[in-house]
């Protein structure tokens, strides 16, 4: 869809303009360096004035972020018989490359070493494991966490003794307990659209619009800001024969699709080159195309998807769904938590203490918003723990 390449032509405008910027590449299938045409790595290079660029690499993680969680895992593989090569590729367990890219936003928060961060992520389903990654694991540590760490504590003092594989040491909680608490500060980053704002790149396809209709519904359901569609590989209006008259026709309906379904979601626009997309050069004409002498770091809206307001004693939860219908939506209330979820997605929501004892007695969509009325109160709110949320027919 050209994502790699709006988010470099996007990462080098925003350095002519001045801003100090870093461009990271999450897909494990890097294309970024191809479309910088430059060699990348796991460390930031420099490739023009205020331009940096990397390339997450988990084996460069292991090694230099995660010390301990290294160290344990090839242990623990070194006393099932497993070493060498084999141990150093099994070290690397999954959503290790997820929290290494939202690390990276950490860091370069707490040091201010750049202005701009613009991340290339890897296809839909990544990307949503990626951005959803944050409010996962806090009910992970929340609810899973503590119960394994109290368990390692007990099995040092007894079965411990004997068993041949090592356990889990103090450090490597030590460990945890750090990504647990960066991640918190991760999840405020991404929650907050005046710092953080995702721009969707479609293409007019009918395939490629229905994909991006569900990565925006389900980058709404974690409350994350989509501020811009970019559209991609548009065919110019002036082409001529056959081809290029059906092409265009096609073209136009889906234009219309796209304008329907996304809109008053501000729209940027590329037409298809006529020759490979690679290098700087490429990569200045298409910031052209889509900013002009706009600034790219503008954000178009700060719109959160997720609101809780109050009216007539009636607390209402607000949570934008667009392109979702009823049948779709399942909700749960389980004491202090809303679990909403949509297709494969789950999300949990904290409710605040005044939502905690009411019941969730109606749920309705209106204008692409799903709203979810609590009424009442009762003296225990565990007492209906775990029934399923009510919705409307």
């Amino acid at each position: 869809m050209g994502k790699t390449s709006v988010a470099a032509a996007t990462a080098m405008r925003s350095a002519e303009m001045g801003y100090k910027t870093i461009a990271i590449s999450t897909d494990q299938a890097h294309s970024l360096a191809d479309s910088l045409e430059e060699q990348l790595s796991g460390q930031p290079k420099k490739i023009k004035d205020n331009l940096w660029a990397l390339e997450v690499d988990v084996l460069y993680e292991m090694e230099h972020r995660w010390q301990e969680i290294d160290k344990y895992v090839a242990d623990f593989l070194a006393s099932q018989g497993i070493e060498g090569v084999t141990a150093k590729e099994m070290t690397v367990w999954p959503g290790m490359e997820l929290m290494s890219a939202l690390f990276y936003i950490w860091e370069y928060d707490q040091t201010k070493e750049y202005d701009v961060i613009i991340i290339d992520t890897a296809p839909t389903g990544e990307t949503l494991r990626l951005l959803s990654f944050p409010d996962v694991s806090d009910w992970w540590f929340d609810k899973i966490y503590k119960m394994m760490k109290n368990v390692t504590k007990l099995a040092r003092a007894t079965v411990g003794k004997v068993m041949s594989a090592p356990l889990p040491p103090d450090a490597l909680f030590e460990d945890i307990d750090h990504i647990r608490d960066r991640m918190k500060i991760v999840k405020k980053i991404l929650d907050d659209p005046q710092i953080t704002s995702i721009r969707l790149v479609v293409n007019p396809e009918k395939m490629v619009i229905n994909e991006t209709k569900r990565a925006y519904t389900y980058l709404s359901l974690y409350n994350l800001t989509v501020d811009s569609l970019v559209i991609n590989r548009l065919l110019p209006e002036d082409g001529t024969g056959e081809y290029f008259k059906d092409k265009l026709q096609e073209q136009k309906k889906y234009m219309a699709i796209i304008d329907e379904s996304f809109s008053p979601l501000r729209t940027l626009k590329a037409t298809l080159f006529s020759t490979e997309l690679v290098g700087k050069a490429s990569l200045t004409r298409l910031a052209d195309m889509l900013f002009g002498q706009e600034d790219p770091t503008v954000v178009y809206t700060a719109e959160k998807a997720l609101k809780i307001y109050s009216e007539d004693g009636v607390d209402t939860l607000s949570i934008k769904l667009p392109f979702s219908e009823k049948r779709e939506v399942e909700l749960y209330k389980s004491s202090d938590t809303l679990i909403i979820q949509v297709g494969w997605y789950k999300r949990s929501v904290s409710l605040p203490y005044s939502m905690i004892k009411k019941e969730a007695t109606k749920a309705e969509f209106k204008d692409g918003y799903l709203l979810i009325r609590f009424e009442g109160g009762e003296p225990n709110g565990d007492k209906k723990k775990g029934r399923k949320g009510r919705r409307d027919n």
